[in-house]
């Protein structure tokens, strides 16, 4: 069976894309079409997958000359996508969004191409509901999806990296351990906010993942601290990996990533992003406050008093720890890229 994976742009639709061809490559021909902007070329290189890469950018806005030249480069790129979707002849396209799969999943459809995606989050991006009426099949991470699409949506869960899902096996929580999390390009809020609420709490130590680009700005604001306050601009696999295994609690924003904290049973405050597409990242954190397993952070109204507060709460509270950890033990589904590569063949048949 002949594959083609598309989905990047950023870590949250790219990692969970991987996963999946990881297992789709074992049993066909495999090849990874995406954006020469993104990091899925890079990614691919790692893992040894086969990758074409297409000059597409993301659309802001149809109104600027901006927006006009990106949607140039858009179509130019979905005409090399379909001349080479017309050599491999693939029998299905599986997509995870973002605006590098674009391009491809047009093709798809102007090719007639069996297509599946996966929605990553609550609310899928615009890319993804362009193309929903014509997917065979929409795998969905939260269960929110299925009342907000149309079409054959079934929740098969988040695919997460295999390296954290195995390491979660021997899982022992450290008391008083905060993991902090602001994404593959960190969070400003995060790293300003965060270590200020540190200092006000007495026996917490943190890791901070403070984002490559925004490290050297932000760690001065640990001086003082760092015998109890670990601030890197990247956590690698290996790193993570020990993170879900300790920590008691993240701080974080609320991308797809949250699935993670899900696998590791791992309560959170989450801090949605306010300018996310569609509010999604919202969307996403209300499904965990709403079971139990996470507290919302409003970035534009909450103080550092009350940031610290809410950490007391979940650092003191065991009860209230166990709750959540039971409450994503339900969420969670450790199976997820094999039902989600499942219901892929299914779409090519």
């Amino acid at each position: 069976m002949r594959v083609i994976i598309t989905g990047g742009g950023t870590g949250g639709h790219v990692y969970p894309a991987l996963e999946v061809a990881t297992l789709a490559q074992e049993e066909s021909d495999l090849v990874y079409f995406g954006s020469n902007r993104g990091m899925e070329g890079d990614a691919c290189a790692q893992r040894g997958f086969r990758f074409h890469g297409f000059d597409s950018v993301p659309v802001y806005s149809y109104k600027s000359l901006a927006g006009v030249v990106a949607l140039a480069k858009l179509m130019r790129a979905s005409v090399a996508a379909k001349k080479m979707m017309l050599a491999m002849k693939p029998d299905v396209v599986f997509s995870t969004g973002g605006y590098s799969s674009a391009p491809v999943m047009r093709a798809a459809k102007l090719l007639g191409v069996p297509l599946a995606i996966h929605a990553c989050d609550t609310i899928p991006g615009r890319s993804l509901r362009m193309f929903a009426d014509y997917a065979k099949v929409i795998t969905s991470t939260f269960r929110a999806t299925k009342d907000i699409l149309q079409g054959n949506v079934i929740r098969t869960g988040h695919p997460v990296r295999s390296e954290l899902r195995n390491a979660i096996s021997r899982r022992n929580p450290e008391e008083n351990l905060i993991v902090v999390l602001g994404g593959s390009g960190g969070a400003k809020y995060l790293n300003e906010m965060v270590p200020q609420a540190a200092r006000m709490l007495e026996g917490v130590e943190v890791l901070h993942s403070a984002g490559k680009a925004q490290f050297e700005g932000a760690r001065h604001l640990i001086s003082g601290i760092e015998d109890r306050y670990d601030m890197r601009p990247y956590f690698e696999a290996d790193v993570m990996a020990s993170v879900y295994q300790t920590a008691t609690l993240a701080i974080a924003r609320s991308g797809s990533g949250v699935s993670e904290f899900a696998m590791a049973r791992l309560p959170s405050i989450l801090v949605p992003l306010p300018t996310s597409a569609d509010n999604h990242q919202l969307r996403n954190a209300q499904e965990f406050e709403q079971m139990g397993a996470s507290t919302i952070a409003n970035q534009e109204t909450c103080t550092v008093e009350e940031l610290a507060s809410q950490i007391n709460v979940w650092l003191k509270d065991k009860n209230k720890q166990e709750s959540a950890a039971l409450a994503l033990s339900e969420w969670d589904m450790p199976n997820a890229t094999f039902h989600i590569w499942s219901e892929v063949k299914n779409a090519a048949q």
